[in-house]
């Protein structure tokens, strides 16, 4: 749960870094992600204890509110979930 909670986060951070980020990816070119990921994650990992890197790279402590707005995102219209 932990992993995918960092996951979340990050992955909010780098579309705010990566402006175009999906539309990368529907073109098949995942090389501006590779690269944030290597500077900002894999670069730093052994500098960092897991809050610390989180906190380091999106401004923020660990929080489930990425991991809780991802899955809304995704599963809202399946499920027929109303905001609020």
């Amino acid at each position: 749960a932990l992993g995918n909670m960092h996951a979340a986060q990050y992955w909010t951070q780098a579309q705010k870094d990566l402006p175009g980020l999906l539309d990368d990816f529907s073109n098949g070119k995942f090389d501006r992600l590779f690269c944030w990921l290597g500077e900002k994650i894999h670069g730093q990992g052994a500098r960092y204890y897991a809050a610390d890197l989180c906190k380091h790279v999106t401004g923020k402590p660990l929080s489930h509110r990425p991991l809780i707005e991802y899955l809304y995102d995704k599963y809202a219209d399946i499920y027929g979930i109303s905001p609020g």
